[in-house]
């Protein structure tokens, strides 16, 4: 091979490098799972902040309004529910130092027919809050996506044992019942319980 077939050899190997490193396109790859620290399959509740619980009034009792869709308008769905006459907005404040918490009741008030109404007492819940405790959660355990999804609450004095009992309510929905310690309640579908910051 002579002198100019090596420099064109050379010279095309070069402009093939070059063509190769910029077609490439360089992807990131996401640091693994544990590098996340989320989790939302539960809420502790935090002192400072606030619990609220909606819970609807419904003709038929329960909890839970059949809702048929009123009409479209572009990306705007109205819904109604015949069954809803209103509902109650429950507050109940976190008190304690960090999650080391109780529940007690701020407010309340029933709005029917667009006018909402003080109550003078915390209103009857269809389920039950736990009284005396030092650490709560909420916890959410998803059937079909993050909008489906049963809630319970549940309690103790020990974190340790609360985090036990979580993984144990994962794995075995049926272990939901309350003793000397631990409190767990489930919130019927239909009633909403969401902390909020103050």
């Amino acid at each position: 091979m002579t002198k100019a077939t090596w420099l064109l050899c050379f010279i095309c190997a070069g402009v093939v490098a070059i063509i190769t490193g910029c077609s490439r396109t360089q992807i990131g790859v996401p640091p693994p799972p544990s590098a996340f620290p989320r989790n939302d399959t539960y809420t502790d509740l935090k002192a400072g902040s606030t619990l609220r619980i909606v819970v609807p009034l419904l003709k038929s009792g329960g909890f839970r309004a059949a809702l048929s869709v009123g009409k479209t308008e572009g990306n705007t769905i109205s819904l109604s529910a015949a069954d809803l006459v209103g509902y109650t907005t429950s507050r109940y404040a976190v008190t304690g130092k960090d999650s080391n918490v109780r529940l007690k009741f701020v407010s309340a008030e029933e709005s029917r027919d667009g006018k909402s109404v003080p109550l003078p007492a915390a209103p009857p819940l269809p389920f039950e809050l736990p009284h005396k405790t030092e650490h709560v959660r909420l916890v959410y355990l998803v059937r079909a996506s993050q909008a489906d999804h049963n809630m319970a609450i549940i309690a103790t004095k020990r974190l340790d044992l609360l985090n036990t009992f979580t993984a144990r309510l994962k794995e075995d929905p049926s272990v939901c019942h309350s003793n000397a310690g631990i409190f767990c309640a489930w919130v019927p579908a239909g009633v909403a319980v969401r902390p909020e910051a103050n």
